[in-house]
């Protein structure tokens, strides 16, 4: 049997030890023990033996953090977590993507083009850093971190493409899932969990359109193990929060289809990996990712009742299909969409 070695920092099972205890990644990779998302030999070697390219896409808070490690004068053990991070991807030749982190910033947070292309210039330089300085960061043996000079940018060719991703077309469409999650969750108190389940998937496949992650946050809503941290609307709420938690939901359910898309369509010789400390959403996105590497053969158990198994099953089955559709008949979908958000809006008592 051939064996291959790789040599790494003595500090490398400090930083290991660091991750495991935040658990931010999720991937789509077959573990027998999920501590292994940590074992950086497996990344080397298939890098070299197969020519894996492995990324990891940065949620905003993540991003955030390595960003703060430097900027804040109070470091946290958040910061040196993430700093953490970005030693392990060092040591194992894993690339960053903080897209996900800037279409929210830009779109969502209304943070305008310059002080985004300052961010990722800082976020650059941190990347570039130095290894073993960023691991005393980490590990807390120093408070600072040295940067090295930032790489020649076209700001104005970053800020005109940055601009090009403002209107965001599939947005409006999860906006409107959302509104009749929330519709479910509070105004159709008549129904049981389970029935609201299939009211909302007979609704997306009838009269909407269906998405498997936000299927999946209808799960982790409404199935056995309910996450009620999901649903941050609550008619306690004024109209202008709970508007604005209902746009924060449709940002959350965006930002995990756009990483659920490009994982789908990824080549053979890429694997992506999404970092979160948000682990409602985590767990979301682990549901949706094992549904489509699994299929109908998926074990929901967890989340739901022998029955609900079974008309998710069906439901599974008619995406393909045009039966029932009436959906289909829409000529103008731009339209039907607005008049669906104008409803909810109305039902949920949001409409300005």
């Amino acid at each position: 049997m051939e064996y291959v070695i790789y040599e790494f920092p003595d500090y490398a099972e400090q930083v290991v030890g660091l991750l495991l205890e935040e658990n931010w990644l999720v991937h789509s990779f077959r573990l027998s023990d999920e501590a292994d998302i940590f074992n950086p030999s497996a990344y080397l070697y298939s890098a070299e033996t197969s020519g894996i390219e492995y990324t990891i896409h940065l949620d905003l808070n993540i991003y955030q953090y390595i960003l703060s490690a430097f900027k804040k004068e109070k470091k946290n053990s958040l910061h040196r977590s993430a700093i953490a991070l970005v030693v392990f991807a060092k040591f194992t030749n894993i690339k960053f993507d903080p897209t996900i982190a800037i279409y929210e910033k830009l779109n969502y947070r209304n943070q305008c083009p310059d002080e985004l292309i300052n961010d990722l210039i800082l976020f650059r330089q941190i990347d570039n850093a130095e290894m073993d300085h960023l691991a005393e960061f980490a590990l807390g043996f120093t408070d600072s971190i040295k940067l090295p000079r930032p790489t020649c940018i076209d700001r104005s060719q970053l800020k005109a493409k940055l601009t090009e991703f403002r209107r965001l077309k599939k947005w409006d469409t999860l906006y409107a899932i959302v509104l009749k999650l929330a519709d479910l969750y509070f105004c159709e108190r008549g129904l049981s969990n389970e029935d609201k389940l299939e009211t909302f998937w007979r609704w997306c496949h009838e009269e909407f359109l269906f998405s498997l992650v936000a299927t999946c946050l209808a799960i982790k809503m409404f199935g056995k193990q309910p996450m009620p941290k999901l649903m941050k609307y609550a008619p306690k709420h004024s109209a202008e929060k709970n508007k604005k938690h209902l746009v924060n939901m449709t940002w959350d359910l965006f930002l995990l289809d756009k990483f659920f898309e490009n994982w789908v369509s990824k080549s053979d010789g890429q694997e992506f990996i999404y970092a979160s400390n948000d682990k409602p959403l985590q767990e979301v996105l682990k549901t949706a990712i094992n549904i489509q590497n699994e299929g109908e053969e998926v074990d929901l158990t967890k989340d739901l009742s022998p029955s609900l198994i079974s008309s998710f099953t069906t439901t599974f089955d008619q995406v393909a299909s045009e039966n029932g559709r009436r959906i289909l008949s829409v000529t103008d979908f731009q339209s039907f969409r607005d008049g669906v958000i104008i409803n909810y809006e109305n039902a949920l008592k949001i409409r300005e």
